[in-house]
């Protein structure tokens, strides 16, 4: 039976909270090179202080923060105010060259950044992290193989926008069949590359309950995968399919819908299918979804995708007994 939840609920989840939610429930965030490229040039740069005195001066701010020296590197916000703190305006200098090291790894990897962008004074060290991390993002959405299931948690409209263009890139999967379910009209660019589309409404459209909800659903997916050409040439291409925004089934008092969907998907998809469910979270604080609900949302996805700022998460291995 599945039981419609409650618009009232008084376990309300924040925005900041989802990363200590990941990590409860044993997901692995995955390191970002954005991290280790800042490690690498903080580190250079500090010992350019001379080996005593860059040693002296990363024990100190170790101490006193409480985290160890690679874990202190690797927070760029933590690294400026402790340097700011010991060095003063001294801190510039060494701010400033990790900056123009981050920014040739971005030139490296982000062939549309433009050199009114590099020399921008107002492009800061944090800036230049999230827009690795940005990349990072793209490029993993855009090269996933098949049977990944995705859960993308957003609060901002050009995220979304940017995470689904690079889903459904059609350099990467000219052939592959794809397909997106929206709680509107489509209008955005990045759907101009998508071949089918289903409003959430019609999919509810003269389905009695939740069993013929998923006999129609699985038929559809069927006809859809079994139509894909990259498949039938013997391309190692998946069938691609979306969800715009999940949250939808949770406002319009179908809540149970979608995690008994999302639990029946599990982590692993069987057919030749990656899908992509994103979930728009900025407005969840409202006790939409209680926190037991969302543990299962959850946990029924391989991977997990926050924005502002991006990060990635895996789910744990489960190991059979």
């Amino acid at each position: 039976m599945y039981v419609i939840l409650s618009n009232h609920s008084d376990r309300d989840v924040r925005i900041r909270e989802y990363p200590r939610i990941l990590d409860e429930l044993g997901y692995f965030q995955i390191s970002s090179k954005a991290d280790q490229v800042l490690h690498d040039a903080a580190k250079k740069y500090i010992t350019l202080l001379g080996e005593t005195a860059s040693k002296d001066l990363l024990d100190h701010i170790s101490s006193i923060s409480g985290f160890s020296e690679q874990e202190l590197l690797m927070n760029y916000d933590l690294l400026e105010k402790s340097l700011y703190n010991l060095l003063g305006k001294g801190a510039e200098v060494i701010l400033h060259d990790i900056k123009r090291e981050l920014l040739v790894q971005v030139v490296l990897i982000d062939p549309n950044i433009s050199i009114s962008e590099i020399l921008n004074p107002r492009l800061g060290i944090g800036d230049v992290l999230k827009r690795i991390h940005v990349i990072e993002a793209i490029e993993f959405v855009r090269n996933i193989p098949s049977h990944y299931h995705i859960a993308f948690l957003y609060t901002n409209e050009n995220s979304k926008n940017n995470i689904f263009a690079a889903f459904f890139d059609t350099k990467i999967n000219t052939n592959a069949s794809n397909a997106i379910f929206l709680y509107k009209s489509p209008t955005d660019d990045y759907l101009s590359h998508v071949k089918n589309s289903m409003l959430y409404e019609e999919l509810l459209h003269d389905t009695p309950g939740y069993e013929s909800l998923v006999k129609r659903l699985a038929d559809w997916i069927a006809k859809l995968n079994s139509s894909n050409q990259s498949q039938q040439n013997n391309i190692d291409s998946s069938t691609r399919i979306a969800s715009e925004d999940l949250m939808w089934w949770f406002r319009n008092g179908f809540a149970g819908y979608a995690l008994g969907l999302e639990k029946l998907c599990g982590r692993y998809l069987q057919d030749n299918i990656s899908a992509l469910c994103g979930y728009n979270i900025s407005n969840v604080g409202n006790g939409l979804i209680d926190r037991e609900s969302l543990n299962n949302l959850i946990s029924s996805h391989g991977y997990v995708i926050l924005d502002e700022p991006f990060s990635l998460y895996r789910a744990p291995v489960r190991y059979r007994t």
